[in-house]
């Protein structure tokens, strides 16, 4: 038996006439349907939209975050794996975090005394990380706004003291503990930690 292909259409011939004089014997194109995707933003540039740090002064960000005149970022728990709570001090509202401490190498010095002020210094460095994890790292005047507001509540606390001795122990300390923080966050090039 012998297997023949089915006839092939004959090739069409070239022809030397322009292409102006010949007669259109290509199929009309069909419209295309148009693209309704096209010019709208990714998945990706939306969530970036919403997890991209505000433009502007990040300083003054993180000075707002720190005292609750700003909430935190909507998905913060979701992220950082816990709600930061308000508490009431002598020098205004903090926001913890639940799970920070003072966290002194030996737990030396007065680190239950320091603990509100390192919950509020431990939040501030969770904002630096939640924003690093977003892809949208804060500048670095928000770290250095975490350490300032660290050393301020260290400074209130110990100057709040009743006698002079008192006093001078936990400036000492606070001064002990803020250069620390400081010195720690020159080293990281004041980065999320």
């Amino acid at each position: 038996m012998i297997v023949r292909p089915p006839s092939v259409p004959a090739r069409r011939t070239v022809s030397s006439e322009p292409a102006a004089a010949r007669p259109n014997t290509a199929a009309p194109a069909r419209p295309q349907p148009k693209d309704t995707f096209t010019g709208a933003p990714t998945a990706a540039q939306r969530t970036a939209k919403v997890a991209a740090a505000p433009a502007g002064d990040h300083g003054k960000l993180m000075s707002e975050y720190l005292t609750g005149a700003r909430p935190p970022p909507a998905d913060f728990e979701k992220v950082m794996g816990y709600k930061p709570y308000a508490i009431q001090t002598k020098h205004g509202q903090r926001m913890q975090d639940p799970f920070g401490d003072a966290s002194a190498p030996g737990k030396i010095g007065p680190d239950k005394e320091f603990d509100p002020a390192a919950k509020t210094h431990d939040y501030g460095y969770d904002i630096l990380r939640y924003y690093a994890k977003k892809g949208t790292p804060l500048a670095p005047e928000a770290r250095k706004a975490a350490d300032a507001q660290f050393r301020k509540d260290l400074f209130d606390y110990a100057n709040d003291q009743k006698g002079f001795g008192d006093r001078w122990k936990f400036r000492t300390w606070a001064q002990i503990y803020a250069t620390a923080v400081e010195l720690n966050s020159r080293v990281q090039n004041y980065g999320p930690p």
